[in-house]
């Protein structure tokens, strides 16, 4: 729980969007301002559609697939694993 804090900071305080596209589900969690849930289509549905528990057990429990990383709507890098998302995070500038 507690990396999941320390990334949403970094995400919100650089303007970022990241989206972690997991293996075993439809739906995908993105970081922005807030945490939330996307649809395979790419819209935001509420949390209890998508995920029976909170984004700590969803991200341990689906695995994740791939993390996006969203500067103005455009990918800018992609990883696979959550210490890269990290390092990446703390080397990109702010996206403004």
């Amino acid at each position: 729980m507690r990396d999941i804090q320390e990334v949403l900071s970094i995400v919100r305080s650089k303007g970022l969007r990241v989206v972690f596209r997991l293996r075993g589900s439809r739906y995908m969690v993105v970081f922005e301002r807030e945490i939330r849930a996307l649809s395979p289509e790419g819209n935001y549905v509420a949390w209890s559609t998508a995920f029976p528990a909170p984004p700590h057990q969803v991200l341990d429990a689906y695995g994740i697939s791939a993390i996006e990383i969203y500067c103005r709507g455009e990918l800018i890098k992609q990883v696979s694993k959550w210490g890269e998302l990290v390092k990446e995070l703390q080397l990109l500038n702010e996206c403004r």
